[in-house]
C-alpha cells in the first residue's frame, strides 16, 4: 500500500486556510453588509465549496492509500475516514452536512440563499479547522 503523500495533503490544507481567511473575513461584516453586496455571498460560496471540496480530496486521498475502501458519495468519503479512526464520531455528522451543503451549492445552487451562508460564516468554520487538526494529527502518527 502507498504512502500518504503528506506535501499534497499539506496543499489541500493551504488551501482550506486560504479560503478559511476570507471566509473569516466576510465573516466581520454585519448581516446588513453581508446581503447588501453579491459580491459577499458569492465569495462565500465560491470560498465555503473550494474548502470543502479540498476537505473530500485530502479524505479521498487518504481512503486511497490507507486501503478504507471506494466511497460512492463524498458524504461516504467521510463515513471511511471515521471507520479508517481519523476523524471522530462526533465530527462525522457535521462532515456529512458540509458535503451535502457542497452539493448543494454545486447542484440547487438557487436554493442557497445569503442568510443562511452568513449563519455557517458566523457558526460554522471552526469545523474546517478541527478537520485539519485530525488529517495533522494522522500526518504526525499522533
Amino acid at each position: 500500500m502507498a504512502e500518504i503523500d503528506k506535501r499534497r495533503v499539506m496543499e489541500k490544507i493551504r488551501i482550506i486556510q486560504e479560503c478559511l481567511n476570507k471566509l473569516r473575513t466576510l465573516s466581520q461584516l454585519s448581516v446588513d453588509e453581508f446581503t447588501s453586496d453579491f459580491k459577499n455571498f458569492d465569495s462565500a460560496k465560491y470560498n465555503l465549496q473550494i474548502a470543502i471540496e479540498a476537505m473530500i480530496d485530502i479524505g479521498n486521498h487518504i481512503i486511497s492509500r490507507k486501503g478504507l475502501g471506494t466511497p460512492k458519495t463524498y458524504r461516504d468519503t467521510f463515513e471511511a475516514l471515521h471507520k479508517g479512526n481519523i476523524i471522530p464520531k462526533e465530527d462525522l455528522a457535521t462532515y456529512k452536512l458540509m458535503a451535502r451543503f457542497r452539493n448543494r451549492i454545486v447542484h440547487f445552487y438557487d436554493e442557497v440563499d445569503d442568510r443562511e451562508v452568513y449563519k455557517i460564516l458566523q457558526n460554522n468554520l471552526a469545523d474546517f479547522s478541527s478537520f485539519i487538526e485530525h488529517v495533522s494529527k494522522l500526518l504526525s502518527g499522533t
